[in-house]
């Protein structure tokens, strides 16, 4: 098996990707892989570094859930900070059996907090996370992003009313 095959086979087997917002409604050409010089996905790493830091590097589970998280935040950093942000996140999470009032309260917490941290040190990047793979490897993970400009959402028709 050539090199290039093996790849192919540990991507099938050991990556999951996980969406975000629905792909099938934006133009292909819409789609970013980059913004400004860089990978989407090398900007989600480093917004999510708070959470994913001290993840035990076999932890390929938890480190997914830690971007899922962060990517979720970072969406949902475009909706006015209070009341708003947080019916629209309780919408979002209506029927997810993973968030039970407790998991709730700190899925709030872990929105409002990156939220800050988007707005002050990532604020130049304006897109919406579209989706991300994490792709498990012999020595390490391998992510990948993709993003929507934020121009092109019209989250009031998703989830209500953004700033």
């Amino acid at each position: 098996m050539t090199k290039g095959n093996f790849r192919k086979r540990r991507r099938e087997l050991d990556s999951e990707k996980i969406e975000l917002l629905p792909a099938d409604v934006f133009p292909e050409d819409a789609i970013l892989y980059e913004f400004e010089g860089r990978r989407i996905s090398n900007i989600l790493l480093e917004f999510a570094s708070p959470l994913i830091t001290s993840i035990d590097t076999g932890n390929i589970f938890q480190f997914r859930l830690m971007l899922y998280f962060s990517a979720v935040a970072w969406n949902f950093s475009y909706f006015k900070e209070g009341k708003e942000r947080t019916e629209a996140l309780d919408r979002f999470i209506l029927n997810n059996e993973m968030f039970t009032d407790d998991k709730r309260k700190q899925m709030h917490t872990i929105v409002n907090s990156f939220a800050v941290r988007k707005h002050k040190m990532f604020w130049q990047y304006d897109f919406m996370l579209l989706n991300f793979e994490v792709i498990k490897g012999e020595k390490n993970s391998t992510v990948m992003a993709s993003a929507i400009p934020y121009s092109l959402m019209d989250m009031g028709s998703f989830l209500g009313n953004v700033h």
